[in-house]
């Protein structure tokens, strides 16, 4: 008598662990785009450190039954070190960060933001708002501790020139400076601008501080300056007043590629390269539109649809609410933001049913009608094209589950 056919599912036999700072939303983005890659390789088992207190056992990332590393921005530099130590020296993915360490170089690969292509999108759309003076504020690193912090001021003012523009930069003060020596010196140089000004600030907390200071000496935003950070991390972006414009790198692009690469460097391919990530998208806030015009108009919508997306909108209820046509709405979405307005809708409606999935214990039944869909199985379906797995899969992934 034949035997049963055993089940489809393979057994476990690799294991990768995922090391970052979960406070940072690019790092979420980046094991998204990790979950995603491994979904079709059932024999990895992702662990994933970081996200969870119940899960932040370090001494799991210096045994033998790790065959791979995937360590993500925040983590400290001794860690790192360690790491490079393991007694199983297994291959190592350094993403946003460059793998500084001679011991683990040959058996690792860095994925780091393509700055040069962040400030080209940064002068480009300020450029793109009919503004003819810019600026650039740096972090108060030194370039030997931020190298991509002078990369993209350099890029930035390369981009400036090649349109026929200059750029005023800000040199911050010592570190070893207080506070209030900081914010007197950033004060004296926002108010000496000249206005209107299109600003770029290298990433979204350096920005919320110019929004700030800003703010406290009566320098209109946007009116008077437009803010542009780096990262979209949402925290930031949707709380500042006025909400902040953000370019958002391709993040769970760069930890599917991770994956990728880590897997093949499993498998005997050579480490010891860099590759680079570019940008997935602007997002314009309030703090890089007109005041009166289309693009106001656009924000607007944009801001409501991410404060709503569980709602079930339609373009011709938002165009109502923006006092517009739908055509007029369409159009001022598409000149701004590069997409449609239903197509938004759609990301933003997918954006939250990923954090309800992965950050809350919300039955799985009841998250199409939170994100606006009437039909649980069309949802499905759309989330199922949208990741490559279901609803349930992609939770498990989330959570470190297999």
């Amino acid at each position: 008598m034949k035997k049963n056919a055993s089940s489809n599912s393979s057994p476990v036999s690799r294991r990768v662990l995922f090391l970052g700072d979960f406070a940072y939303s690019s790092v979420r983005a980046v094991v998204s785009g990790v979950i995603r890659a491994f979904s079709s390789h059932p024999e990895v088992e992702l662990v994933i450190h970081g996200a969870h207190p119940a899960d932040n056992d370090r001494n799991y990332a210096t045994t033998p039954d790790v065959d791979g590393i995937i360590t993500c921005m925040g983590i400290r530099e001794a860690f790192a070190r360690r790491l490079a130590a393991a007694r199983n020296r297994c291959p190592i993915a350094f993403v946003s960060k460059p793998c500084d360490l001679p011991s683990a170089r040959r058996r690792s690969l860095s994925l780091v933001c393509d700055d040069a292509a962040i400030a080209e999108t940064a002068a480009a759309l300020l450029v793109r708002h009919d503004l003819t003076e810019f600026g650039y504020v740096g972090s108060r690193l030194s370039a030997a501790e931020a190298g991509w912090d002078a990369v993209r001021r350099e890029a930035f003012v390369k981009a400036l020139d090649a349109r026929g523009f200059s750029a005023h930069v800000y040199e911050p003060t010592p570190r070893r400076a207080g506070s209030k020596v900081e914010v007197a010196a950033l004060a004296d140089w926002l108010l000496a601008l000249p206005k209107p000004c299109g600003l770029f600030v290298s990433y979204d907390q350096r920005a919320m501080r110019v929004l700030n200071v800003c703010r406290a000496k009566g320098i209109a935003v946007p009116e008077q300056i437009q803010i542009v950070g780096v990262d979209n991390e949402p925290w930031i972006c949707e709380s500042t007043s006025p909400t902040l414009s953000s370019i958002e790198p391709d993040f769970e692009s760069c930890g599917h590629r991770a994956a990728e690469a880590l897997l093949e460097m499993m498998d005997g391919a050579p480490g010891g390269r860099t590759e680079t990530f570019g940008v997935r998208r602007v997002v314009q806030r309030m703090s890089t539109t007109d005041a009166h015009g289309s693009a106001s108009r656009a924000v607007r919508a944009r801001d409501w649809i991410r404060r709503n997306a569980g709602e079930p909108l339609t373009v011709a209820q938002l165009a109502k609410s923006m006092c517009c046509s739908v055509r007029t709405l369409q159009l001022s979405y598409k000149t701004v933001f590069g997409t449609t307005v239903w197509e938004d809708i759609a990301e933003a409606r997918m954006e939250k049913a990923q954090r309800l999935l992965a950050e809350t214990k919300t039955p799985i039944g009841e998250i199409p009608e939170l994100v606006g869909f009437e039909s649980a199985h069309h949802f499905s379906q759309f989330f199922k094209a949208r990741t490559g797995m279901s609803m349930s899969q992609f939770r498990r992934r989330a959570r470190g589950g297999a």
